[in-house]
């Protein structure tokens, strides 16, 4: 059986620990947010206005989704995984054709020496699948089990290692085994293949029961989740606009971070949803918006049902994420972790008293 990992509410419970990274060796009064611009850190505002009109946040109505598994569902779900494991049959009578598997061992040579991330064996490589750089794949088309080839390549000029990019360079490979892939059958065999069960039915029973599971878990997440924007949308704030502005240019230093991290240029990542950059940039203002709305909320609900945080709440976060409180702590620090778990704690209670239809 899968093990689900429960999705964050929302991006304020992620952004309020990951803050911790630079406040954790501050005071309380003195908390800072990296501004990638400047390259220095600014102290965060902590007044981010209040909340004006707060909305009735018990007895909030939604509605739990169906968590029926309709036979159409299930069939798709069987067949998403016999394609993704399709029957592998060993070829001894010919060469390595576009869409076998070779099996290869290599060593990428730059310069005569080894470089590191190049070498590798017993690999399996799907023969046109674009997963090694341009001439790879190529190369060992015809090639048969048990040759020896030397490929003279050249890294792509955007390759994401710096020391690699548009560098020449030799992969000397091994051909070990050349495999046909074929679709596989819904049958006895195949279900020996890819589990631990015997049989079909025992199968697309355990099948079934994951995917009850899921639905489950996934209602669950949309009660929790519409119950909270309900509260959130019928109450009132007046923000701080400069609070909301910080929050703004710290998401926006975020993603340039990632962006350069996989050496792309936010224009051309926001092409890909088709999305300009401005649209991006007001995207991004709202979410801003929200989540300071969202921070002044939890706040709110907190004082007035004299919610507090304790060592239960701590552990619940840090199973979150798959660690345990000092570790949490050590990394975060104390007030950051306290923070997000009282952003759980707030959307639990929210949850636990929302009439369910």
């Amino acid at each position: 059986m899968r093990k689900y990992v429960r999705l964050m509410l929302c991006g304020m419970a992620v952004m309020m620990l990951a803050a911790g990274c630079s406040k954790k060796e501050e005071t309380p009064k003195e908390e800072t947010t990296a501004s990638s611009e400047t390259g220095q850190t600014e102290a965060e505002i902590v007044d981010k206005g209040e909340v004006t009109k707060l909305g009735t946040y018990k007895g909030v109505e939604v509605t739990r989704m169906s968590v029926e598994v309709s036979d159409e569902e299930l069939d798709a779900r069987i067949q998403s995984i016999l394609d993704a494991n399709p029957e592998r049959i060993e070829i001894t009578d010919r060469a390595a054709q576009n869409g076998d598997v070779v099996n290869i061992d290599y060593v990428g040579m730059k310069d005569g020496e080894a470089f590191d991330g190049g070498t590798a064996q017993g690999y399996d490589l799907k023969l046109g699948s674009g997963t090694f750089i341009d001439g790879f794949e190529d190369g060992l088309i015809g090639a048969k089990t048990g040759d020896e080839l030397s490929l003279n390549l050249t890294f792509p000029e955007n390759y994401g290692n710096a020391d690699l990019a548009g560098q020449a360079v030799v992969f000397d490979v091994t051909v070990n085994r050349i495999e046909e892939e074929k679709e596989a059958v819904l049958d006895d065999a195949f279900v020996q293949r890819i589990s631990d069960f015997t049989t079909v039915d025992e199968f697309r029973a355990d099948t079934l029961s994951d995917m009850e599971a899921e639905k489950n878990n996934q209602a669950d997440q949309q009660v929790e989740t519409d119950a909270f924007m309900a509260v959130l949308e019928n109450s009132e704030y007046d923000l701080n606009e400069e609070a909301v502005e910080q929050q703004y240019n710290t998401l926006m230093d975020n993603y340039n971070s990632m962006m350069q991290m996989y050496g792309i240029e936010l224009a051309d990542y926001v092409k890909m949803f088709g999305m300009t950059e401005e649209q991006f940039q007001d995207e991004i203002r709202v979410t801003a918006e929200r989540a300071v709305q969202e921070q002044l909320l939890v706040a709110a609900i907190a004082e007035a049902e004299g919610l507090k945080v304790d060592d239960t709440d701590r552990e619940k976060l840090a199973k979150q994420y798959g660690t345990d409180i000092k570790t949490l702590t050590d990394s975060y620090g104390a007030e950051s972790v306290d923070e997000t778990a009282m952003v759980y704690k707030v959307v639990q209670f929210i949850k636990d008293n929302a009439v369910v239809k």
